[in-house]
């Protein structure tokens, strides 16, 4: 039997005290960093934008949102790879703002580097897939791999590869080896599995869910949440002791 202290009720209150305590110290970094001010209110006007459809705002928001947070890698860090993977993102995240069409092949290796950089670093860090993480991120890609062929062939490419390291990021960064007891790293399985979702959010954009009603806004300013904190949990963890 599965003893109260570990119990699945437990743990997950445990992983979400955790998690909120991460993302209280990464809003905290605002107090001494003003590249965490100028992400977070970038961030900020790209979620009420995607919300009420200013798609000017928007642009120019996401545009700007991932520069400051290589600013706080080059600050505490300094990892080439890191950095690298951050252009990678902010390319991907350009590429986003136009209607897939053909295959957005910038926007596919973008965000492949991006995460290939984040998997690299978790990797350095000691964390490891299990079969139970991997056999749930490895459903997920099925799933949106399916759905990238069913609706819009366009996305089969970038769901095909984008996802698998996506999904590689999420696996590791949920591996609970990597607390060292400091508050930074109980943000780095929240942070993967974040951006999981917002990959999720925006390929059902793309493929099942394209209208254009509040509800299906606020999905867009759900993805662009998931995205800019998810960012910022995995950056703090891997760079912030």
């Amino acid at each position: 039997m599965t003893s109260p202290a570990t119990s699945p009720v437990n743990e997950l209150v445990t992983r979400t005290r955790e998690g909120v305590d991460a993302l209280r110290d990464s809003l905290l970094a605002s107090f001494q960093e003003p590249e965490r001010i100028a992400y977070l209110a970038a961030g900020e006007l790209s979620i009420w934008s995607r919300l009420f459809g200013w798609e000017k705002p928007a642009a120019v928001a996401i545009s700007a949102t991932m520069p400051p947070l290589a600013g706080t890698v080059a600050r505490h860090d300094a990892s080439p790879v890191l950095l690298a993977g951050l252009a990678g993102g902010w390319v991907g995240d350009l590429a986003k703002l136009r209607k897939p069409d053909h295959t957005p092949v910038m926007g596919m290796f973008g965000i492949a580097a991006q995460h290939a950089a984040y998997s690299a670093k978790l990797y350095d860090r000691g964390a490891r897939p299990s079969p139970a993480r991997v056999g749930l991120r490895a459903a997920a890609w099925a799933t949106g791999l399916g759905l990238a062929t069913w609706r819009k062939k366009s996305l089969i490419a970038p769901s095909a590869l984008a996802g698998v390291f996506v999904a590689a990021t999420s696996t590791l960064a949920d591996d609970r080896s990597l607390q060292d007891g400091t508050t930074v790293r109980q943000g780095l399985g929240h942070g993967g599995n974040l951006l999981l979702v917002a990959e999720g959010i925006a390929l059902l954009r793309e493929t099942v869910l394209t209208g254009d009603s509040l509800g299906h806004r606020a999905l867009d300013a759900g993805m662009r949440a998931s995205h800019v904190i998810g960012n910022m949990l995995l950056v703090d963890g891997l760079t912030r002791e």
